[in-house]
C-alpha cells in the first residue's frame, strides 16, 4: 500500500487570520487569508503532499457560529484554491467542547486537539508517512498533536512569521530534498 506525505495545516492562524472577532472565525465576513497561504497549498501540492486542515472548530459548541457557517468557510477556501488550480485534500475539524452551550456538541470528543481522532480519520483515509509529513498550526495543542500522532509539528505565529510560504520553505523546505519552487 502506498502511503503519503501530508501536510497537515491548523486553519485558523496558518491558513486565515484569527486577528477578527476574538479568534471564532465561523462567519465569512471575519475570513481573511494569511499572506502565502494560498500559494503554500499550492506549493505542497505541486511537491507530492496532500495536503489537510485539522481544526478545533469549538465556536460551534459555543454557540458563536453554526457547523454549516464551518461548511461556508470551507467551501469558500476551495472556491478560492480552485482558482490558483489546487485545492486540499480534505477538512476534518472537532465542533465539540465539553463546555459547550449547544447540546449535541457538548462534550469531549476524541477529535479535538491535542487528541488524534483527526489523525486517525486522515490515516483511514491514506496510509501517512510519518516521518515525511507534518502539523503546522499556532498554538501548544497543535504542536501536542503533531507530537502525540508522531510527525513534525512547527508553530507559526502569523504576527511574527507574517508569510506562511516563506515559512515553509524556511522551517521545514530547506531541511527536506526533492522539492520544486
Amino acid at each position: 500500500m502506498k502511503s503519503y506525505k501530508i501536510a497537515f495545516l491548523d486553519r485558523d492562524g496558518v491558513i486565515n487570520s484569527k486577528n477578527f472577532n476574538n479568534g471564532y472565525i465561523g462567519h465569512l465576513k471575519y475570513f481573511k487569508w494569511i499572506p502565502g497561504a494560498r500559494k503554500s497549498i499550492s506549493f505542497l501540492k505541486k511537491n507530492g503532499y496532500k495536503v489537510v486542515v485539522v481544526s478545533n472548530q469549538s465556536g460551534v459548541a459555543r454557540g458563536f457560529f453554526k457547523l454549516s457557517d464551518v461548511n461556508k468557510i470551507h467551501s469558500y477556501i476551495q472556491n478560492k484554491l480552485k482558482l490558483i488550480n489546487t485545492k486540499l485534500d480534505g477538512f476534518f475539524f472537532c465542533p465539540y467542547h465539553k463546555d459547550g452551550i449547544r447540546k449535541r456538541f457538548s462534550k469531549d470528543s476524541i477529535l479535538r486537539k491535542p487528541k488524534i481522532g483527526m489523525f486517525k480519520l486522515v490515516q483511514r483515509k491514506w496510509k501517512i508517512d510519518k516521518k515525511k509529513s507534518f502539523i503546522i498550526g499556532d498554538q501548544v495543542t497543535d504542536m501536542q498533536f503533531g507530537k502525540k500522532s508522531g510527525i513534525s509539528h512547527y508553530l507559526f505565529d502569523e504576527n511574527k512569521d507574517v508569510n506562511l510560504y516563506y515559512y515553509i520553505l524556511d522551517k521545514i523546505i530547506k531541511k527536506r530534498s526533492n522539492v520544486t519552487n
